[in-house]
């Protein structure tokens, strides 16, 4: 499996679990697109390009700024574009135009966006080449704006990991051995790793053109009411749905009662709190 496919790969699962995903991720991520939105300060009748849109979180929360002008919202999971275009629908949302795209090529003309902006959606393999469409794609002076995660886990999230992998099965389907390789290849490409570290990212930055980056780091506070809402969050970009799902009979219950063991003692009256931390750029063509 080569890079490309494994990005692929994941746009496949992202399809799959997109209505999962709007319900029980973005609501936790509405904070962090709203501190890119306040970063690129979009105004009335500005042209803006939302890379890697999802379930079209940001795009939705652009539109009615920049309206009547149109935000273009690409991505590759066309799933999950569904489930963006029914938000927008739903919301009385009309200026928006959702695309089947990559990222890292860009079908636009050059110089014609007023800003380009991302919530979590860089892509993880070849993103040299997305900050140099964007580069291209934007006006001069145009801003960029994007969000990563930071590149300690959140702890909770660790602790499941750690646990999935101790309990997953031995005999994946087809389907999760893919999904095993893809992830395998994330986890050791340097351009992946560099993602969430801001120096390699403004270094990147830096070779498509971009000068003056900044950096803001910060962290969102949130709460999981229990273990399985937990388990929901992290399941819902596909993977490990399919773990959990293909855990073998016995194995489920010792992995939930030692996710319990593990995370039990954190869990306060109103849940479990965790803390997402996020790297946030700003720059300027």
């Amino acid at each position: 499996m080569n890079p490309n496919e494994a990005t692929l790969l994941y746009a496949d699962e992202y399809s799959r679990m997109a209505e999962v995903y709007d319900r029980v991720v973005t609501p936790r991520f509405e904070p962090i697109a709203r501190a890119v939105l306040e970063l690129a300060s979009p105004g009335p009748n500005e042209l803006v390009l939302d890379l890697a849109t999802g379930t079209g979180l940001l795009a939705c929360l652009v539109a009615p700024i920049v309206n009547p002008q149109t935000v273009v919202a690409i991505d590759l999971a066309d799933g999950a574009l569904s489930v963006a275009s029914y938000r927008a629908g739903n919301a009385g949302i009309r200026n928006i135009r959702f695309e089947m795209m990559d990222a890292r090529n860009i079908v636009y003309r050059g110089g014609l966006f007023d800003a380009v902006v991302s919530n979590l959606g860089i892509p993880n393999l070849g993103y040299d080449r997305t900050f140099a469409e964007v580069r291209r794609v934007l006006k001069a002076g145009g801003r960029f704006v994007f969000s990563e995660w930071a590149a300690e886990l959140p702890a909770a999230e660790r602790v499941f990991y750690d646990l999935l992998e101790e309990h997953a099965t031995r005999t994946p389907s087809k389907a999760l051995a893919e999904l095993r390789e893809a992830r395998r290849i994330n986890r050791e490409d340097s351009d992946a790793r560099g993602l969430r570290d801001p120096g390699t990212v403004t270094a990147r930055l830096a070779v498509a053109g971009f000068a003056a980056v900044e950096v803001h780091t910060r962290t969102f506070p949130t709460v999981f009411p229990s273990l399985a809402d937990l388990t929901d969050f992290l399941g819902a970009w596909g993977w490990d749905d399919r773990e959990l799902s293909e855990m073998p009979p016995g194995a489920r219950k010792p992995f939930d009662a030692a996710l319990a063991d593990a995370l039990g003692p954190r869990m306060g009256p109103g849940g479990l709190r965790e803390t997402f931390t996020i790297h946030l750029y700003a720059t300027r063509a």
